[in-house]
């Protein structure tokens, strides 16, 4: 009872967008130094995505910060520049003198913004404030919803100084069917800063209990239509996410997960060992 009430009212807060503690100064994004490690899945299999801010750049007198990245294990190579003012971060396409807004630190709660590569407009639900390295950050809450316990949970959130959950480059994909983006980790000048709770790796593919192996692990058939069977592995708990970031359905005690009914599209399975700990992820298609 005293959870529920407790969740209550951070949930009544967070509508609110009304926050007790006050962030310090503006923290920018596009600072040599910082470092993220986003995971990317699609229909092919997961990417991993290594960002880094390297310096400055002038193109037509505009000063630019470049982002560097790796693919996988791949070179590194300039991904994209990004231009930081007053609190609003625009990338830069390479080709072009384009610019598309990814983040804006400026808003306030109830307004609708346009931000990210797909360019949907999102409505801004709280803003409240965490502690990360030390500092007060303020936290920005999209597609804002609540579980059984009131509990605030967001299609997406954006951190000061960090971006978004989906990483660095990928906000406004919380809309987007074909790939789901996820942030790992994220570090200044080599130092772990940040990283998501839900994992304890930078970098996936990663086997979380010992002796197990990622290609011992199917999903068959895949794609399905009615069911789809875990082999390999005795799944302790199994969730199943779409496109959004959502939970659309978690199965116990069973390595069959029935598809019938949920919508074509991509899924993302996540499988947990008997101590609730990620054992590991795979892509399901219906």
């Amino acid at each position: 009872m005293k959870a529920t009430r407790f969740y209550t009212l951070l949930a009544l807060l967070l509508m609110a967008g009304e926050v007790t503690m006050q962030a310090q100064e503006y923290l920018p994004i596009a600072q040599k130094g910082n470092e993220w490690h986003t995971l990317s899945t699609t229909l092919f299999g997961y990417s991993n995505y290594v960002n880094w801010c390297s310096g400055d750049t002038i193109i037509g007198n505009v000063r630019y910060m470049k982002i560097m990245g790796i693919l996988n294990n791949g070179d590194p190579h300039l991904f994209t520049v990004l231009r930081e003012e007053d609190g609003k971060v625009w990338k830069r396409h390479l080709n072009t003198s384009v610019e598309t807004l990814l983040y804006d630190f400026t808003a306030s709660v109830g307004d609708t913004l346009c931000f990210g590569e797909p360019g949907a407009s999102f409505v801004l639900d709280s803003i409240s404030t965490e502690q990360i390295g030390g500092i007060e950050r303020r936290k920005f809450w999209f597609g804002l919803e609540y579980d059984n316990l009131g509990r605030p949970r967001a299609k997406e959130t954006w951190v000061e100084g960090l971006g978004s959950d989906f990483g660095l480059l990928w906000s406004g994909y919380y809309g987007v069917y074909d790939g789901w983006h996820c942030l790992l980790c994220f570090h200044q000048y080599g130092e772990l800063v940040w990283q998501n709770p839900e994992y304890n790796t930078c970098t996936y593919p990663y086997d979380a209990v010992e002796g197990n192996k990622d290609s011992e692990i199917t999903l068959y058939p895949n794609p399905a239509k009615e069911k789809v069977t875990i082999e390999g592995l005795e799944a302790a708990e199994v969730q199943v996410f779409n496109a959004f970031g959502q939970l659309v359905k978690t199965i116990q005690g069973t390595n069959e997960i029935p598809v019938a009914d949920l919508p074509q599209g991509v899924y993302l399975v996540r499988i947990r060992d008997g101590e609730g700990r990620i054992f590991m992820e795979k892509v399901m298609v219906r």
